[in-house]
């Protein structure tokens, strides 16, 4: 497999540690900066590598989502655990990999422990989740190449995530991601990524409910749009 790193959004850079990318500045800082958590130690820099160089090695098909995601497209901040999506077929390979860590499994997340460092694997059950891992970028954390969600998958999975979350403060911490995804890389959010993200929304509205939840998203996503200067390339609910 090869992997080609994408070069740093200049955007970001005074947000990064020097010598480091998005990646490697998120890891330091969730490793080192443990007072932010009561002084719980929430990432082992080495044993993320391990388990990353474990996942690369069984051919499991991911992709890095939320805080090291987020990290590698915005602005780097401290994250307690590893998510990751992964194809629902590739979940034996990364089980193997990962045998012995078991912590607890559920119908959408299997979590996995290793010392201080936690493993969310996600299984990519949806259609536009599926193309999220086959449509994954690559960076590297300390030359180990990395497999991370693209720009525009990373803000559906946020988008999604909104309605779900049942703390307002995590729903607003979304909807602030998504505002600084787009805001620092507004020259790569094309109106037909808006579109696709959108649709992908709509697509999983089953329930009159859901239509309700997901129109209201989009309703906001023009709000921010509009506001950025980026009104061409809001969605046309109509």
């Amino acid at each position: 497999m090869t992997f080609q790193p994408m070069a740093v959004n200049p955007a970001q850079e005074e947000y990064l540690l020097k010598g480091r990318n998005g990646l490697e500045t998120c890891l330091v800082l969730s490793e080192d900066y443990v007072e932010m958590f009561a002084k719980r130690k929430c990432m082992e820099r080495e044993t993320v590598k391990e388990l990353l160089r474990r996942l690369n090695e069984s051919g499991a098909r991911y992709c890095l989502v939320d805080g090291l995601a987020l990290a590698h497209h915005s602005i780097p901040r401290l994250t307690q655990d590893v998510d990751m999506l992964i194809l629902p077929e590739d979940l034996p390979l990364a089980q193997q990999a990962l045998a012995g860590h078991e912590l607890r499994v559920t119908a959408v997340v299997l979590i996995f422990q290793i010392g201080a460092t936690r493993i969310d694997l996600i299984p990519a059950n949806l259609r536009a989740k599926r193309a999220a891992v086959l449509g994954a970028i690559d960076d590297v954390i300390d030359d180990l190449p990395v497999k991370v969600v693209n720009l525009r998958d990373l803000i559906l999975l946020k988008l999604w995530a909104v309605p779900e979350r049942p703390e307002m403060a995590k729903r607003t911490q979304d909807e602030t991601d998504v505002i600084g995804l787009i805001e620092y890389n507004s020259e790569k959010v094309s109106a037909e990524d808006i579109a696709y993200i959108c649709r992908a929304l709509l697509a999983t509205a089953y329930t009159p409910e859901n239509v309700k939840k997901y129109r209201a998203q989009i309703e906001w996503l023009n709000g921010v749009l509009e506001k950025l200067g980026l009104s061409d390339r809001r969605y046309d609910l109509q």
